[in-house]
Order: structure tokens, then sequence, then C-alpha cells
């Protein structure tokens, strides 16, 4: 039997394969795992060969922190001041938290990027609250987007699109399949994403990105020349997963660099988390130094 899932209604899909899946095993008793939605579009399709990154339509991907790790060599990412250690929350050692304070003198930074990473550093100092995609109901772009923590993250993979879905909403990626990219794309929120499968590692080729995000939780500016490679690898064991981000951006930075993130597997489904409804509507303490985003008037 054949199956075939509308690339763009994936969420739509797997809650019809949800209600199949419930009738069939209340009905008949069928093996639960043999009707997942992911399951059933391998056997369809030919997925067999490329890695599973949903398995199951109630797993998701919770990341184990909001920081990039360093590469094992080569130049990495903006770390944190020397003289402003970053202390998270729940410290092992039951430290007070610290915010974030980026090192100005980072030898990836070209000079107006360091000045902008140093007036981000005042503020903080100063008493504000460092900006936060995340905190503020702000799209996080790429690769910022892959240091959202506590709210997982989940994969629909078809044929020839990969939308990968973020419970922090509305937040949500369309990565194109063995298509190469357009020749001018307009600049916007998540880029232009194309993507193929290298054994058992998805490959996300990025361009197209508004300046407006930033690349970390440290506030580190780029430019619209920003492009990014991001490679996700599943274990062997299923239960984590590791990505990583190539940066190049000449706009901003004197060198391409990587940085790394990891995500353990958690069986928890996709709720509505609508950011700006929420209780980001309030401005505790009155630091705030960034506005919830509000259309003034209709895209179109």
């Amino acid at each position: 039997m054949w199956l075939w899932l509308p690339l763009r209604r994936a969420p739509l899909t797997i809650s019809l394969f949800e209600n199949l899946w419930v009738s069939l095993v209340t009905r008949f008793g069928l093996i639960p795992s043999a009707f997942c939605a992911t399951a059933l579009f391998a056997s369809a399709s030919g997925f067999a060969a490329t890695p599973d990154f949903s398995q199951a339509n109630t797993a998701g991907w919770v990341s184990v922190g909001a920081d990039w790790l360093p590469p094992a060599s080569g130049p990495g990412p903006v770390a944190f001041d020397p003289a402003h250690p970053h202390v998270g929350n729940n410290d092992p050692q039951g430290r007070q938290p610290t915010p974030r304070i980026g090192d100005v003198n980072s030898p990836i930074l070209l000079p107006w990027a360091r000045e902008a990473v140093k007036r981000a550093n005042d503020e903080v100092l100063g008493g504000k609250t460092g900006f936060e995609a995340m905190s503020t109901c702000w799209p996080a772009g790429v690769p910022g987007i892959m240091l959202f923590t506590a709210e997982p993250v989940y994969f629909v993979q078809t044929p020839k699109e990969i939308l990968i879905l973020y419970q922090r909403g509305p937040n949500q990626r369309h990565i194109y399949l063995n298509v190469p990219h357009s020749k001018t794309p307009k600049p916007s929120w998540y880029g232009e994403s194309v993507g193929h499968y290298e054994g058992k590692t998805l490959v996300i080729d990025t361009i197209g990105l508004s300046d407006k995000t930033f690349v970390d939780n440290i506030r580190t500016p780029h430019s619209a020349r920003l492009h990014v490679i991001e490679r996700y690898t599943i274990s062997d064991d299923g239960k984590t997963m590791q990505g990583s981000a190539f940066v190049e951006d000449p706009g901003a930075y004197t060198t391409p660099w990587s940085a790394t993130q990891r995500w353990r597997r958690v069986q928890r489904r996709i709720i509505e988390s609508i950011c700006a409804e929420n209780n980001n509507n309030y401005n505790y303490f009155n630091m705030r130094i960034d506005p919830i985003p509000e259309a003034a008037k209709a895209d179109f």
C-alpha cells in the first residue's frame, strides 16, 4: 500500500496517523510501533536507508544546554569573558546564576562585530537583562535556533522535504531535499534551507538569513552574508543526537568557525505553545530590553 504525506500539512498528517494507530490497536490489538507515522512512511517511500529522526510521532529532542560547545579543533564560537564567568541555572555547585558576557577579544570578530558584543556586554553589566530570542518571543534564526532549550524539537521527514517543528512557537523550518539554492533568496528569519543525507547524517545548508538575529545567546551578531551548514547525527542507541554548525560570514567574522550542540530523545507529544500569548507578555521587574514582536499591519 502506498502512502503520501502532503509536504505542507505535516502536523495534520501526524494527527491522522495517530488516529489510525489508536483505531488499529483498539480494534485488532496490533503492535503500536508498527503503525507510527514514520515507520509507515519509511516503508512506503524507501526511507529505510536514511536516518530516522522521528522514529515515533511522540518522540522529540531536547537540547542539553543553551550555549555552544567548542569544536574538537579549529576556530570556535565567541566564548564567555574570562573576567565574567557564566554560571547557569541549577548549577551543581549551588552558585548564583550570572549573565552571559561575551569575550570581546575573540579572534573571530571583525571590528564592528566586536563593538556590537561590547555594547551588549555593557548593557548587561549595567543592570539590563541580556537579549535571548527564546525568552522574548523573537525568531532565533540559524544557527541560533539550535540553542533553544527546555522545549523539544520534532522532525517530520518526507522524500522531498523535512519539516522541523519547535514547540516554542511559532517556529518552524522547511528543508528542501536534493535541490540547489535559489539564485537570490529573499532574506528571512530562517533563510532558505536545502539538505541531503550523507549516510547516517542529515546535512542542511542555509543562506538568505536576515541580519536581525544572533548566532548565540551571548548576542554575537552576523551580517546578511551568513552561510550555515548544519550536520545532525543520531547515536547508535537512538537516545542522543549531535549537531554541528559550520558558520562562515565574511561580513562579520575573520574566519569560518564551527560549534557543536547535543540533544537527548524524549517521549513527549508536541503541544501548542504560542510564545506571545503566554507569560512573556509581562515585563517582570522592568528588566525587558526588547519588546515582544507585534504585527502592526497584515503581511498580505
